[in-house]
């Protein structure tokens, strides 16, 4: 979810009576283990929780107790969405008791659609932005906790609600353990900014000529009035924009003031200051990328995917390590049955809430020879939803520390340079939490994927020399 608002909705603004809980919304069994999963991470950190799992016994008493809980005490409704959820007229039930709370107490952002497949949004809910639960978890739950404390505040008890849900998992079939479980997000923190942020303009009647010129500017840039934002000094531009357009120093600013306050004397708001941030940061981690070798496909959403082509990454598995993290998996390959190439790839967007990071999403590009994607959408389309369709969370989450693993040569940091003497310093792992208690959900019997090369293939190492690939790396399992 990348909205934010500046007051949370806790609160019923007619009774002054505060909503404590959180809401869960599933009506699929198939939606059972997720559901429970979540309730039971959510309550040992604190939140009130309520989800129809909680129905320990028959009759109207519960279903009494449940709609009391949306009607009278929910702060937010997490709504479990893919397109079986969401036809399902329990839901949809829910779906319209939640807008009318969401109009008695002025909260548009009351329902969070939580994404565990691509669905097609009910109209009541086409307005909300959801949270990505689809490539991994543990990742949908960090961005989770961090919408609900930082952005809704959204307040926790100091009872233990842990107690219920233990019980829930029995009569699932369950239990939650009390081993710390840690989570992986994809998030890498930002550990060091460039100091200063600079406003040049041009000449009255130079802006046309100069918006070729500001497109492929040597270092990232963000129009602005008859000029632009840009973290680079004037001697690093100049020569670009050449001697017909010459630029004029309006003024600089600290960056950390700038991603605080805003820029007052331009009237730059602190949100929009903090908006232009990301794009300068976004531009400057694309232009990494790209150094890299990666090259970019477009995305519907105007999101572009960073992809490794076949000669730029390797082919075989990548070993990846640091510290107690370590693991094995391949970041491209050949399917032989279906006569095409696959290419593990990425999105990136920043944010400096609720602390700064670049957070990186996982995606799958096709081609026939390694270098050229398949033009037909149609294709791409199907293939995405077809070809990962038994990969489990752990293998995107390897993957992923894999990509990001060779992107850095192995190093717990990776510097992106914003100027020619200045980088974005992004840390390696990505963020992790240790949440209080875990749950083991049901072992599963994968289905075979003959995509998924087995380990003892080549295997190829980004550390210093001496580095062996590491003793617990996953089965070759999806």
């Amino acid at each position: 979810m990348t909205s934010a608002v500046t007051q949370a909705h806790s609160t019923n603004a007619d009774a002054g009576e505060v909503r404590p809980a959180i809401f869960i919304s599933h009506a699929a069994p198939e939606d059972n283990a997720f559901t429970l999963w979540l309730g039971a991470k959510l309550a040992a950190l604190g939140y009130e929780v309520w989800a129809d799992v909680l129905r320990l016994r028959g009759g109207d008493d519960w279903q009494r107790k449940l709609e009391h809980a949306l009607r009278d005490r929910a702060a937010k409704v997490l709504l479990v969405a893919n397109p079986r959820a969401v036809d399902k007229q329990g839901v949809r039930n829910e779906i319209q008791i939640a807008s009318d709370v969401a109009r008695k107490i002025g909260d548009q952002e009351f329902i969070i659609p939580l994404r565990l497949a691509p669905f097609e949004a009910p109209f009541l809910i086409a307005h909300a932005q959801y949270i990505d639960f689809q490539r991994g978890w543990a990742a949908g739950l960090a961005e989770l906790l961090g919408v609900l404390g930082e952005t809704y505040k959204v307040p926790r008890q100091e009872s233990d609600q842990s107690a219920i849900w233990r019980e829930v998992q029995l009569v699932h079939a369950r239990t939650v353990s009390a081993t710390p479980e840690r989570l992986i997000s994809n998030w890498l923190a930002i550990e060091q900014l460039p100091a200063k942020l600079r406003f040049f303009e041009f000449r009255a009647g130079a802006e046309r000529a100069a918006q070729a010129r500001i497109k492929d500017a040597p270092w990232p840039v963000v129009p602005f009035r008859r000029g632009f934002l840009t973290f680079a000094r004037m001697d690093e531009l100049q020569d670009h924009f050449g001697p017909s357009l010459p630029l004029k120093l309006q003024g600089e600013r600290r960056l950390d003031g700038f991603l605080e306050d805003g820029w007052s004397m331009f009237d730059i708001a602190r949100v929009d200051a903090r908006n232009k941030f990301s794009d300068l940061a976004r531009q400057a981690i694309e232009t990494a990328l790209r150094g890299r070798g990666l090259k970019e496909f477009a995305l519907s959403g105007f999101q572009t995917a960073w992809w490794a082509p076949l000669n730029a990454a390797p082919t075989g598995k990548v070993a990846f390590r640091w510290a107690d993290i370590s693991g094995l998996r391949q970041i491209q390959g050949v399917s032989a049955k279906r006569r095409m190439n696959w290419h593990f790839g990425v999105s990136v967007a920043v944010r400096t809430a609720p602390l700064r990071h670049a957070r990186v999403i996982s995606r799958l590009i096709f081609t026939e020879d390694g270098e050229k994607p398949f033009e037909d959408p149609a294709k791409m389309h199907r293939l995405r939803r077809s070809f990962a369709k038994t990969w489990r969370n752990a293998r995107w989450r390897d993957m992923l520390l894999a990509f990001l693993h060779w992107l850095a040569d192995g190093a717990t940091e990776w510097r992106v340079p914003v100027t020619s003497d200045e980088a974005l310093v992004l840390t390696l792992p990505p963020v992790t939490w240790m949440a209080p208690v875990s749950m083991p959900l049901d072992a599963e019997t994968p289905e075979v994927d003959d995509d998924d090369p087995s380990d003892d293939e080549e295997v190829e190492e980004f550390e210093e020399e001496g580095l062996n690939a590491p003793s617990d790396a996953e089965d070759d399992e999806p």
